[in-house]
Order: C-alpha cells, then structure tokens, then sequence
C-alpha cells in the first residue's frame, strides 16, 4: 500500500508540480533556484533512493553544463565584463544568466523524474481521461515513450559491449564505419521504441479508448488530509505573493509529508 506524497489525490499532486514547474521558470534568482533543485533531490530521495535520478544525472549535468559555457559566450548584454575571448565579452551577467538558466533547467528535469514516479499514466488518464480524451491518450504516449528510449538505448549499448568482447577487432573500426554504426544504433533504438509505442496506441485503441466516456479501474476521493492540504496550499499561495520564503515551504510540502509519514512508521514499528 501506497503512502506519503504518493498516496495524495492526484489533483493535488498533478497542481503541486504545475505549479512546481511554473515557479522554476520564473524564478531568476540562484540561490532560490539552488535550494529549490536541493528539495527535489531530497524527494527523488524519498521517492526511489534515488535510483532514477543517478540514471539520468551524467546526461542532466552535460546539459546544464552546456548552458554555463554557451550563455556567456552568446549573452553579451551587462556592464561587468571579466575578460575577453577572442575579442567577445565574458560579462558577470551572462555567467549568472547562464547558472540562473542551468538550475531551472535542472529543477524542470529532476520534477519531471518525481513526476513520473508519482503522477502514473493510469493517475493522469483518471484526471483527463474524460475532459480531453484523445489529447490525454497522446500525452500518456508521449510520457512512456521517454523512458523506454532511455531503458532500449541501455540495453542496445549493453549488447554492442558485448559484442566489443566478443569480437576484439570491433575496437579497430575506422571513424566512417563507427559513424556508421552510431546511426545503426539510432535507427534500431528509434525503430524498437516506435513499435512498442505503437503497439500500445493499438492496444488501447482496440479497447475503445475515447469512444464512450471513460471509466477508471481506480477511484481516488479527496479525504480529510487532502481538504487539509489544499487549505495549507491555498494559504501559503497567498502568502507566496509577498514572500519568496513561503515558495520554499510550499516546494518542502511533499518532503514534509514524506518524513511524517517515515516518523509515523518508525513509531509503529517501535511500539509493536
């Protein structure tokens, strides 16, 4: 049985890292942006071990990583400059402006991987399964399709290790056959991934998605503690209009009930 955050109506959750994501992008203070990627990381903690994010955090870093250097050397708006590269303009503005930019970049991608963990498909069917049907059943593709390329293009580099084992000469392939192999690789991943996905539109297509409307398997009823939550989110909400202090309350809401519902069985456990 399900418990904490994950337990949460999914309109609560869904509004929670909607509004998550809008904060992020609009944002442009640092230190608020670090302490916010600081909350994520401790919910993906709370929600996996972290397990997700450590699968993902080499290509997240290479990204933001990107930012930081391209930023500055394209943004050369400020008054600041700190030196020059080849007659352009490194200004203090444009490396905030590119850290501003990373940390929202990785507050997005580490939400979206709690997201996943949290908002399942069959939860987001049940919110908009019968208020746009067809839009949903498109975006439930889509948000599967993301993590079966991640998990296909692992198992295809597993068994092009294997084949470098297996046949040692692979390791001496000249720069025009690696490209080749590379875009073998691609088309293969992006093949097998596009059939899967298919084959699922099929399935649920046959089934008499989106003809009728729709009924769910689960119900989800908004109980004492999620009237309790939208009260307490309600009104940090308005207090977020005036104080940047309460956002990081309301980003620490999941994490909160998380640990409460950890200290809750850590006592249940000691008294048995």
């Amino acid at each position: 049985m399900k418990s904490g955050f994950t337990s949460i109506h999914p309109l609560l959750s869904f509004c929670y890292f909607f509004i998550f994501l809008v904060l992020s992008m609009v944002v442009k203070k640092p230190l608020f942006l670090f302490l916010l990627l600081i909350l994520c990381t401790i919910l993906l903690y709370f929600l996996d071990g972290l397990v997700t994010l450590e699968q993902n955090l080499k290509f997240y870093l290479f990204m933001a990583g990107v930012i930081l250097i391209l930023n500055p050397l394209f943004s050369t708006e400020g008054t600041t400059v700190l030196f020059y590269l080849k007659n352009r303009s490194i200004t203090l503005e444009g490396v905030l402006g590119g850290i501003t930019f990373a940390l929202s970049l990785l507050n997005i991608l580490f939400m979206f991987l709690a997201y996943n963990l949290i908002i399942t498909p069959k939860k987001f069917l049940y919110l908009f399964g019968n208020i746009i049907p067809k839009i949903a059943f498109i975006l439930t593709i889509i948000m599967g399709f993301i993590p079966l390329f991640t998990r296909r293009l692992q198992e295809i580099i597993d068994v092009r290790q294997i084949q470098k084992t297996t046949f040692p000469n692979r390791s001496k392939l000249s720069l025009k056959e690696r490209l080749i192999e590379a875009m073998t690789t691609l088309n293969t991943l992006v093949s097998w991934t596009l059939e899967e996905s298919l084959d699922n539109a099929v399935s649920m297509r046959a089934r008499g998605y989106g003809t009728t409307k729709r009924t769910s398997s689960t119900i989800y009823h908004l109980d004492s503690r999620d009237r309790y939550l939208i009260a307490i989110s309600l009104f940090i909400g308005c207090l977020s209009l005036i104080y940047f202090s309460s956002w990081l309350i309301f980003a620490s809401l999941p994490i909160l009930i998380e640990m409460r519902e950890r200290l809750r069985w850590h006592f249940m456990k000691s008294n048995t």
